[in-house]
């Protein structure tokens, strides 16, 4: 059995003020995931904070609130091989500047599930942005969570990427393949169902984001959103999501990602 990382004297802290600042238990624990600890180990350090209350359903996933009553700036893109929206203006020109300032302090190599033999298959820089103490940060994966209204207790812990001339993501689908290894907190939330990418800025050559199946590519448009079902309704996972963050030729393109989940504790959506 692996070693779990060292539980610091900051550690403790950390999870003390998240605690009482009322943040997502679900998030907290999702952080510390992603920090190596296990779930017998989390459990532990968070004792009855932790969301135990996982409700697992076998119901058909349904649209999220956003869908219902969908704003003028939010199109669905025309397929019946996957549900995929673009969001336009999701973010301002102002808080993108904000938070692209903020990541580029705290970028790590990005990080591959799994076995991968391919060294150019993800080559971005990674910012944890649910691990920084910025309420610009915390600000951001609130808003996307109540954009969505998708409860953040069935949200994992918001990222954000940046890409350098060169660097890529190829083809790749968001969700896991349980056969293979994966997050160890996989079967505590299930898979993962919608994806919501936003892009923090424009005007670098190449970088969009190309969806494989229907041979189209979405260029980075600065506070543009994607959305989309990993998904098909009775759960299954959907081939057809399979996509790329393409090389960028010039310049560089940051942008965020929030990944949600089957399972969660409490409702699944806010309305």
């Amino acid at each position: 059995m692996p070693l779990e990382p060292p539980w610091t004297p900051a550690s403790r802290q950390w999870l003390k003020e998240q605690l009482a600042r009322g943040c997502s238990r679900r998030e907290i624990a999702d952080i510390l995931f992603q920090q190596g600890f296990s779930i017998e180990f989390v459990r532990g350090k968070m004792g009855d904070a932790y969301p135990h209350e996982i409700v697992r359903s076998t119901e058909p996933l349904q649209p999220p609130p956003i869908l219902r009553n969908p704003p003028k700036n939010l199109r669905k893109v025309d397929t019946d091989k996957l549900d995929l929206y673009v969001l336009e203006d999701f973010l301002s020109p102002r808080l993108c500047d904000q938070v692209a300032a903020l990541l580029r302090h705290h970028l790590k190599p990005s990080p591959v599930a799994g076995k991968v033999t391919d060294a150019e298959y993800r080559t971005s820089r990674t910012c944890y942005l649910g691990q920084l103490r910025s309420p610009v940060a915390a600000s951001v994966t609130q808003r996307i969570c109540k954009t969505l209204g998708i409860s953040p207790e069935y949200a994992e812990s918001a990222q954000a990427q940046n890409y350098e001339v060169g660097q890529q993501f190829k083809a790749h689908r968001d969700y896991f393949d349980f056969n293979s290894p994966y997050q160890q907190n996989g079967p505590e939330y299930g898979n993962r169902t919608w994806t919501f990418m936003v892009y923090l800025n424009e005007g670098m050559g190449g970088g969009g984001t190309k969806f494989h199946a229907i041979d189209q590519t979405f260029e980075p448009r600065k506070g543009r959103a994607l959305f989309w079902n990993n998904l098909y309704p009775d759960r299954r996972p959907n081939p057809d999501t399979k996509h790329s963050g393409e090389p960028v030729t010039s310049g560089s393109k940051m942008i965020i990602t929030v990944w949600f989940r089957e399972y969660g504790a409490g409702k699944m959506f806010l309305d």
